[in-house]
Order: C-alpha cells, then structure tokens, then sequence
C-alpha cells in the first residue's frame, strides 16, 4: 500500500475516532429514515394508489442498514481497542481518550502526559496502525494491491 493510501486511510479511522460519541446518533437517524421510507411507501400507496416502486425502497433499506452496520463495526473496533488499552496499556489510553474524545491539542496533550510532540506522534502513528491491521482483519477496510 503506498503512503497516499494509508493517509487515507488513517484519516478514515481518525473520523471514527473523532466522532465515535456521536456514532449512536447516526445510527438512529439511518433507523429512522428506514422507517419513515416504510410508512411513507404505505401511506403513498393508501392515499393515491400508487406508490414508488417496492424494489427501489428495498434497495435503499439495504443500504441503509449497510451503512448502520459499518458504523456499529467501527464503534466496536474503537470500543475494544479502548478495553485493550486500558487493561495493558494507560498511556495509549489516556493519549486516545485525550486526543480523540476530549480533542484535545498536542500542547495540552503535552502537558497532562508529559510527552513531547515527537512522542505523541508515535504514540498516535501506533494506535492508527493497531487499529487498521484490526479493520483489515475484519474486512473493514479493503486492501488496494498497488
């Protein structure tokens, strides 16, 4: 993979990291928007007898409920990459807790931990590989063969 390819790759499970609070939220607006397509597909066809078709409501549930898979299997990731850290690792855990949830800068990181910039790039270059070797594992993310 070249280094173009894991940036990217990296910013993706950065935005889960960084938005991992508001992964529950997300989910319950894609259910929602199932249901509301199901009522309105039965209401449409009460109303007016004529409805978009079945197929294509069909389809876009299923991507739907795609899509709310793939943010249930990040949050997991995060969550037991959390549990990982904090049973065998305190700084990793503190530095992620630090960084991702409470978005903190590096100099504020820098303060409460004690690590210089350097450090906190390790650390960070650390969690990020951990964590992309665990979605490659899980089918999560796809390999690009270059």
């Amino acid at each position: 993979m070249n280094d173009f390819t894991t940036s990217n790759t990296y910013k993706k499970i950065e935005y889960y990291l960084y938005n991992y609070d508001f992964i529950d939220a997300k989910v319950n607006i894609l259910k929602n928007e199932i249901l509301e397509s199901e009522y309105n597909q039965n209401y449409t066809r009460y109303i007016r007898n004529k409805s978009s078709s079945l197929e294509d409501l069909v389809i876009k549930n299923m991507d739907i409920e795609r899509r709310i898979l793939k943010l249930n299997k990040w949050k997991s990731l995060i969550e037991n990459t959390l549990k990982k850290y904090g049973e065998n690792n305190q700084l990793f855990y503190n530095f992620m807790h630090l960084k991702y949830f409470l978005k903190m800068d590096s100099s504020e990181i820098e303060e409460k931990l004690k690590l210089s910039l350097k450090e906190q790039k390790d650390i960070q270059a650390n969690i990020l590989q951990y964590i992309f070797l665990l979605a490659i594992k899980n089918n999560m993310l796809k390999e690009v063969n270059t």
